[in-house]
């Protein structure tokens, strides 16, 4: 099949080589390439035709040689980037050159050349500068050049820190590096290398994630290309944005760098969350603040040069990444693990309240303890209770974790001859960090339950560029890469040996040796996560063909290609595979606990768990999906002052055919995969210069994009069909037949509850997005230019799954309780709810499910129903480097509004609130961020000594400052607990806990405010050899970015009461809105930090 697949590839890519008689001038936006052009005329402006222009890469001497048109045009495309020399010739006129002509990528660079009457041994050099204003180019995209590379400080050094500096970009509250692209999910955007795919298919992300250190080495960057909207045909499987990375290559000069970047935590700030907690003498918990250790070190270096001059180069660069970064593992909320009981009940306090008044909430929490652990005394049920708070916090504290990386980068560039360029490269990249999978400073898990970590990343990428004819070219494109993830479990803690492994108290041993998952409301999770462990997640293949053609004729360039990318996964993770139980309450685990170490084992009180889900079956398998891309696009110079771009990309994703002994017979609807094969969006775009002068630009643009499916989701419907062949998990509420006793799990062939199901709609359609925009762009002069833009961004047929498998709802009554009256629902009112209430379960009707299909549990549709709508208003101001100073800024304002879009992977995640009423998830996107600016700029000293002391002293020098302001994240009032004749959640549903009527993502979390700033200093250490000595401050305020908050707001009560949560109704619980984490987070947002830099460039 893949040799087939190949092969017709080829057969296109032939074709369309020789499509000879399409025409085409202007420039085709490439993804690894710039062009030069530009008019020829005389000094009385009139067009010189036939004039001869040659154009001279500087640093390997290739040439290219093209005549101008009639009309005195030239273009000149298939340009690396880099510095060239531009000289024009012509009968009766004096020779004009002009060297430093600068190339970008995906840009065109004008040279527009005066000849002056003369002799043509007679030339007229100029120094060029690239205009201003782009008058040709529809595009709305930011090109992260190496000035910026080299100068701004970043905290870290992923393409994504500096995507997030250009406008109609978001960054996730995790920090994680995720970017939302005009409000769109974080999960639909695509990364390439060198125009070639660098995404993880399976989790849609970069390949390697997020918690490697970064992909690529920084020495090895030549820009980063971002792309927001209008973008050539040539990019797609995205509905968000593209960033493309261009690498450095070899020249005829020998060039490098060397660097060191040494950061500690001991020279910044603390954060306000990292607290540890001990109990004293006396018993009370007292927590202290903390700074845990935090140095970051990394190395390395570049060099480039000939091997063979003018022919064969080479560039090489490595780099190593050296994190120690221990964690603290905390309580949620610390005031309810660590609230401690009055020891004996205090005078005319009565449990129950018989003969006496209330006693307070947490000591009424330990009467409940006595009376599920039929202790004879108050004070024994205090004491168990004390103690077990203590056996929990004994997880607690500072967690040792580190991160080593090292990444390979040889690239080799060969000028076969005037007409073909070869270039390969390789990029290799391991990463290990024992305890790394959860990167945050404060995580609420236990000491064991991070994880360990491992990547293992290798791609090779090589391309081979050819002239065919002056007007035709070509370039052919192949990558195979390997991103291998696996992650596994720490060694248990001697609290989860003792009470979940064994031999326990109460005699019971684990079979599987390792502790089932535990998570308790406002307190933490501690056991083997519930994701681990991975063996393989996923160990994915992957190669890509491409073949682009481009073809030049009078005004226009038409850009034709074919693009296929085949992905091999192999997945070996079983989710839940050791069991995960759920607790609402301390009391109700201390239940559990201490019955499970008592003989008696009183029946008729355990069971006090939420819910236990364990998974089981196969630990996974291996699958393709197969993705091609046909394109075609016309750049057409339609008059002096009007470019027009319009073309159109074809999408198809092959999905794997469903698994024979996977399809259910039982649910035909197993053996659904979708084929979406209408996937045509058209591109159109304009760039009107309004004035003729060049100065004022109007451009604009609309474009249908389409995303991947997302091979996550594509897995979980292959091997999640209710069959034992496959994977299944299994859920059950306290006392259902078959469930478990803490701390138990279930073994397997001994199931007796109906698995979870998850299938494709068979409606299911490709993720569509329309993006429209537009833009008035003013040269302003003295290097500045000012711009105004409209964006709007319009999501149709966006993936969300829900559970089909529910009874008929019916109504619940609650009594709202609300001391405070703070809350937004009426305190004493009765609130009503639709409630999805659990069929009987008798021997005359036995359903063991409660389910109206006995036979299985959920069944999620993965269906594509949600809309999403994006407008957003940008202003920004950019100063190209003169006079010492260089400065970009940006303002977007923006709404952003959906159905409910799934930001994740995991279909597990049921997420609506009522899977019969999409229309109530109306509200603000996850990424609704409404107001951004971002502010940036580059100063260097204006004075040059020649006094020989004062020359090292004071010259030189370089302050770059860089600041990023941002509306809060929003996020929903949440619920906790459920009734027992529900499935969970207010309504029964178990979807998500929110409260109906209440506005989804109507509370915003507080604004999040970074600078950072670097100063360094530069020496001539000789004429080619330089040393630069820095000095960077991230986060140099300060300021206490909010990650975290406590989003819930009202707790069902087992007899139908809601209460709002608040301090004053109960101490041990922190609420609603309280901050529970501030700068979290090693990567976007953390505490002040400081770091110190040595770059020596030659």
């Amino acid at each position: 099949m893949m040799f087939k697949q190949a092969a017709r590839i080829a057969i296109v890519s032939t074709v369309i080589a020789g499509a000879g008689t399409f025409a085409g001038y202007g420039y085709a936006q490439s993804a690894t390439e710039g062009a030069i052009g530009g008019t020829v005329q005389d000094s009385t402006g009139a067009v010189v035709p036939k004039a001869n222009i040659v154009i001279h890469n500087n640093g390997t001497n290739a040439e290219q040689t093209v005549t101008s048109d009639d009309s005195g045009f030239f273009r000149v495309i298939r340009l690396q980037p880099g510095l060239y020399t531009v000289t024009v010739n012509a009968p009766g006129f004096r020779a004009f050159k002009s060297d430093k002509v600068d190339v970008t990528v995906g840009a065109l660079t004008d040279v527009n050349s005066t000849l002056q009457t003369g002799s043509s041994t007679d030339t007229v050099e100029v120094t060029s500068d690239t205009a201003a204003i782009n008058t040709t180019s529809p595009d709305f995209a930011g090109l992260i050049d190496q000035q910026t590379l080299q100068n701004l400080p970043v905290s870290n050094y992923r393409w994504s820190a500096y995507a997030a500096l250009t406008p109609g970009v978001v960054v996730d509250g995790s920090g994680f590096g995720l970017l939302s692209f005009r409000g769109q999910s974080t999960l639909l955007n695509n990364v390439t290398i060198d125009g070639a795919d660098d995404n993880q298919a399976y989790f849609s992300e970069e390949r390697g994630r997020t918690r490697a250190g970064y992909s690529t080495a920084k020495a090895s960057i030549q820009e980063f290309q971002v792309n927001t909207s209008n973008y050539s045909t040539e990019y797609g499987r995205s509905a968000g944005g593209v960033v493309n990375s261009v690498t450095k290559s070899g020249t005829n000069q020998f060039h490098g760098d060397l660097y060191f970047d040494d950061r500690d935590a001991e020279w910044g700030a603390s954060n306000n969350y990292a607290l540890q907690t001990v109990q004293n003498a006396a018993g009370a918990f007292v927590s202290t603040h903390i700074k845990p250790t935090d140095k970051r070190k990394q190395y390395g270096g570049a060099i480039g040069g000939p091997i063979w001059k003018d022919k064969v180069f080479f560039f090489f660069a490595g780099d190593r990444f050296d994190h120690n970064f221990p964690a603290v593992a905390a309580a949620s909320v610390p005031a309810t693990l660590y609230a401690v009981p009055d020891a004996t009940l205090p005078a005319g306090k009565v449990c129950g309240t018989t003969g006496g008044t209330a006693p307070s909430t947490l000591d009424a929490s330990v009467c409940t303890l006595q009376t599920n652990l039929g202790l004879p005394t108050y004070a024994a049920a205090a004491t168990d209770y004390i103690n077990g708070t203590a056996g929990l916090n004994s997880m607690l504290g500072v967690v040792p974790r580190k991160g080593l990386q090292d990444i390979f980068f040889p690239k080799v560039d060969w000028q076969i001859n005037a007409k073909n360029h070869f270039n390969a490269e390789l990029n290799r990249l391991r990463w290990v960090s024992p305890a790394g999978i959860q990167t945050g400073l404060v995580v609420f898990d236990g000491a064991s339950s991070f994880g360990n970590d491992y990547v293992r990343d290798t791609f090779l990428i090589s391309k081979l560029d050819s002239l065919i004819t002056n007007n035709l070219s070509n370039e052919v494109r192949y990558q195979y890469g390997r991103d291998f993830e696996f992650e596994f479990n720490q060694t248990p803690t001697p609290y989860e040996q003792t009470n979940l492994v064994g031999p326990t108290i109460g005699g019971y041993t684990n079979p599987m040796g390792l502790p089932a998952s535990v998570s308790i409301t406002n307190i933490f999770t501690f056991g083997t996560p519930n994701f681990l462990n991975r063996a393989a997640l996923p160990d994915e293949r992957r190669w890509q063909i491409a073949d682009t053609a481009n073809y030049n004729r009078g005004k226009h360039n038409i850009k034709f290609g074919v693009d296929y990318v085949h992905t091999n996964d192999i997945v070996n993770n079983l989710f839940s595979g050791f069991g995960a139980y759920s607790y609402s309450t301390l009391t109700n685990y201390f239940t559990d606990l201490y019955l499970s170490q008592s003989a008696a084992n009183t029946a008729s009180s355990r069971y006090k768990y939420t819910s236990f889900t364990q998974g089981f079956g196969i630990p996974g398998l291996e699958f393709q999906t197969g993705d091609y891309a046909f394109f075609a696009e016309d750049n057409w110079k339609a008059t002096k002052r009007l470019s027009l771009t319009y073309g159109i990309r074809y999408e198809y994703e092959q999905l794997p055919t469903p698994l024979s002994n996977l399809v259910n017979p039982a649910l035909p609807q197993t053996g659904n995969h979708p084929s979406s094969k209408t996937n045509f969006g058209p591109r159109v775009g304009f760039a009107y210069d309004v004035f003729g002068s060049g100065k004022t630009i109007l451009r604009g643009g609309y474009g249908e994009f389409f995303a991947r499916i997302l091979n996550g989701t594509i897995y979980n419907s292959l091997i999640s069909t209710g069959l034992a062949a496959g994977q299944y998990t299994a859920s059950f509420t306290p006392g259902q037949a078959g469930s478990p006793t803490f701390p138990r799990i279930i073994a397997a062939g001994s199931l007796s509850v109906p698995p979870n199901v998850v299938y494709f709609d068979p409606n299911f359609k490709t993720p569509e997005i329309h993006q429209a925009d537009l833009t008035v762009e003013q040269d302003l002069g003295h290097n500045t230019v000012m711009s105004v833009t409209w964006l709007g961004s319009y999501g149709r047929r966006l993936a969300n799954f829900t559970d089909t498998n529910l009874p008929t709802p019916t109504t619940q009554n609650y009594t709202v309780v609300d001391t405070s009256g703070k809350g937004p629902l009426a305190p004493g009112s009765i609130f009503t709810s639709k409630f999805y209430a659990k069929l009987p379960n008798t021997a005359v009707s036995p359903c063991l499910s409660q389910r109206p299909n006995c036979a299985y549990g959920a069944i999620s549709d993965i269906f594509s129903g949600v809309n999403s709508n994006y407008e957003g208003l940008v202003g920004q101001i950019n100063h190209r480097f003169s006079n010492h100073v260089s400065f970009s800024a940006n303002y977007t304002w923006s709404h952003a509004l959906d159905y409910g879009e799934n930001n994740q992977t995991a279909t597990t995640a049921n997420n609506l609130l009522d899977p019969q009423n999409l229309r109530a998830e109306y509200g603000n996107s996850n990424q609704n961020v409404p107001n951004r600016f971002v502010i940036n700029g580059v100063v260097t000293s204006p004075w040059k000594f020649t006094n020989t002391a004062l020359k090292y002293l004071a010259n030189d020098f370089e302050v770059a400052p860089s600041y990023a302001l941002q509306s809060g994240l929003p996020y929903s009032m949440t619920s906790s607990g459920s009734l027992t004749s529900g499935f969970g959640g207010i309504n029964g549903s178990n979807g998500t806990f929110r409260i109906p009527g209440i506005e989804r993502n109507g509370f915003e979390q507080p604004k999040t405010n970074v600078l950072d700033l670097r100063i360094s200093k530069r020496f001539a250490v000789t004429e080619r050899v330089k040393l630069e000595l820095l000095g960077e401050s991230f986060n140099i305020v300060n300021h206490q970015n909010v990650t975290s908050v406590n989003a819930l707001g009202y707790t069902v009560g087992s007899t139908g009461t809601l209460t709002f949560n608040t301090a004053t109704a109960s101490p041990t619980v922190s609420q609603f809105g309280a901050r529970t984490a501030t700068n979290s987070s090693n990567f976007q947002f953390a505490p002040r930090q400081l770091q110190l830099a040595a770059r020596l460039q030659f």
